[in-house]
């Protein structure tokens, strides 16, 4: 195995001199992770400890086992946990209002939007894999992308995700935001929210009739409920407002529903998008995510939700 110099965090001489977001593609088969004892996710190493086995041990759920190797994305899938259906909502659909943005034509997109920047290229083709493998888990509608820790890439994965399902129109898709400390869909898309999506659920709590204000961005055939990066960034996530929001989206058409959300340690507010949800995915970075805190992550969300975890080089 050929190791990188510098620190575990540091970007690859050629990923920084491009301005990508490091994400390539899988090419070769996946791998399970053996342990010499390291606790660092960094290429072909090994499973986490017994209570994290691997796929072809069948006593164990695979959820929480990282695949992977040197400069590759990989993920990690387990089937859908059987449970009783979720119920289905009742009353009529919401009414959803429509704000259409453009992205700016004379500016190069944000280098996280890989597949309006890159279409064609590996990395792209790297998200239609993760989008082919949440398809074979039985089509979960609502989908939480998290990580155990900030800085592994997670937004990105969001975005890539929502827009590799809504690639062409082949689906309906609403990409919502609930990291209320760190929101980041407002910039990368630039524009501004004509209503605050963290305003919303708090107004929809005690309204859940009121139309919902979203986004609508043409080129990428992409629905988006930013939070604006102005509001106070005291403000928490709101269980219960979560839960009806959630509820009633899901009668609006929409395919698909990413969430993208804050890391899970430090706070309990995935936690209680992920009782609202089908599937939670972790994203970690090679090198930076440490398999204590990845443990951590998946014991604090338990594991019948958590569906697969994406390995970001």
């Amino acid at each position: 195995m050929t190791k990188r110099s510098g620190r575990y965090s540091e970007q690859s001489p050629a990923v920084a001199a491009s301005g990508r977001a490091p994400l390539p593609l899988v090419t070769q088969p996946i791998i399970p992770i053996e342990n010499p004892g390291e606790t660092r996710v960094d290429g072909p190493i090994a499973r986490m400890d017994p209570a994290l086995t691997v796929p072809s041990i069948p006593a164990q759920r695979p959820e929480a086992v990282l695949f992977g190797k040197a400069n590759v994305i990989a993920t990690a899938v387990a089937p859908m946990p059987s449970h009783s259906p979720r119920p289905q909502p009742s009353g009529p659909p919401p009414e959803i209002g429509l704000t259409q943005h453009q992205l700016p034509p004379d500016e190069p997109p944000d280098s996280r939007l890989v597949l309006v920047r890159e279409p064609d290229s590996e990395r792209a083709a790297a998200f239609r894999v993760l989008r082919h493998h949440l398809l074979e888990l039985g089509r979960p509608q609502v989908v939480v992308v998290s990580s155990p820790k900030a800085g592994v890439g997670k937004t990105t994965i969001a975005l890539n995700l929502a827009l590799a399902r809504a690639e062409c129109g082949r689906s309906k898709v609403l990409l919502a935001e609930t990291h209320v400390r760190r929101p980041q869909l407002a910039n990368v898309f630039r524009c501004v929210p004509p209503w605050c999506f963290a305003e919303q659920l708090a107004a929809h709590r005690h309204q859940p009739m009121l139309p919902w204000s979203l986004v609508d961005i043409p080129s990428a055939w992409l629905h988006v409920a930013p939070i604006n990066p102005r509001i106070e960034k005291t403000q928490l996530l709101d269980a219960p407002a979560f839960s009806i929001a959630m509820e009633r989206l899901r009668t609006a058409g929409y395919d698909h529903i990413v969430i993208d959300a804050p890391p899970v340690l430090g706070s309990a507010d995935v936690n209680l998008m992920a009782d609202a949800a089908d599937a939670v995915l972790f994203a970690v970075r090679a090198r930076q995510s440490t398999t204590r805190d990845l443990r951590k992550a998946i014991d604090q969300i338990g594991p019948n939700k958590v569906v697969g975890t994406v390995l970001v080089e």
